[in-house]
């Protein structure tokens, strides 16, 4: 495996948590005018796990098991992020395209 530090851990995984919460603002705020279920929540979820990811990787940098679990919290959490933003921002396209 590619040996990564502890400040490349911190940095790459506080860019993903940033986005999911700024992106969750915003679809608060937009769900809240186009009157959406409150699926914005989800963000928050992704963000925990992201969270929970880099405490994990950072506890167990030199352990194998530690490092698959990190991954596989990484995964859920991204496609949970981004899976909400599909669906939750399916109606940008057609908005912008009446424009």
């Amino acid at each position: 495996m590619v040996p990564i530090s502890a400040v490349t851990i911190i940095i790459l995984h506080l860019t993903f948590i940033v986005t999911f919460l700024v992106v969750a603002s915003l679809s608060r705020i937009f769900g809240a005018a186009r009157k959406k279920k409150p699926l914005y929540k989800l963000f928050y979820v992704a963000s925990l796990l992201m969270s929970l990811s880099m405490v994990v990787s950072l506890l167990g940098l030199d352990l194998q098991y530690m490092a698959l679990a990190a991954v596989g919290l990484d995964l859920v959490g991204l496609i949970l992020g981004c899976a909400v933003t599909y669906f939750y921002w399916d109606w940008l396209p057609r908005e912008l395209s009446k424009g």
